[in-house]
């Protein structure tokens, strides 16, 4: 299954995604971050360029992922990149539109925190946060992909949370086991009749 942890800026997502992978999960870093370290596109800098590198590179990583059997968390899916194109007031690619949205199982959200750090990597605020949350679930939500709000809680609260949903969405989806049919002539099968003289 491939699930994506999503949310705005500063909620959490990093820390549940590493507490995930010490878990065992597989897991996949947030795009966007890798970019902005790179240095080469900057979101503050040009706002399309950057989310259509983040679109091209988060699609040929999930290209790399399609055979991998077990469970995956993604740190943001696709989708993520339209919620941004929409806050930011810019059209979004038509693209969008072509992504098979049953690469995703399930979208978790996280809620925001009580608090807003900037770092050199984020430099959005709180209210930003606050609104790009409610168009993130609105991008996966109109898909067909089930949303699940992570609410605030403490990180080891939360990863119990989403492993308890987890488990939950790996039972309603678990193969059924066939009982194999046993075979009789239609002999044994013959309900014996009364005969009445």
């Amino acid at each position: 299954m491939r699930l994506v942890i999503t949310g705005g800026p500063c909620v959490g997502k990093t820390t549940l995604i590493n507490l995930l992978q010490d878990h065992g999960y597989k897991v996949v870093q947030e795009v966007a971050t890798e970019i902005i370290k790179e240095g080469r596109i900057l979101p503050w800098v040009d706002r399309m360029q950057f989310q259509m590198e983040v679109l091209r590179m988060q699609l040929e990583t999930e290209r790399g992922l399609a055979q991998y059997p077990k469970d995956i968390f993604l740190d943001r899916g696709v989708f993520d990149g339209e919620a941004y194109f929409n806050v930011d007031g810019m059209a979004v690619p038509p693209i969008f539109n072509s992504i098979d949205p049953k690469r995703y199982e399930l979208a978790f959200l996280v809620e925001p925190l009580s608090f807003f750090e900037t770092t050199t990597v984020r430099r959005e605020s709180l209210e930003f946060t606050l609104e790009i949350t409610d168009r993130l679930e609105a991008a996966y939500a109109r898909r067909g992909i089930e949303v699940v709000r992570v609410p605030f809680a403490s990180p080891e609260e939360r990863l119990n949370f989403v492993l308890k949903r987890l488990k939950a969405l790996k039972k309603v989806h678990q193969p059924l086991v066939q009982t194999p049919v046993r075979k009789i002539s239609i002999y044994q099968a013959a309900v014996p009749l009364n005969v009445v003289s």
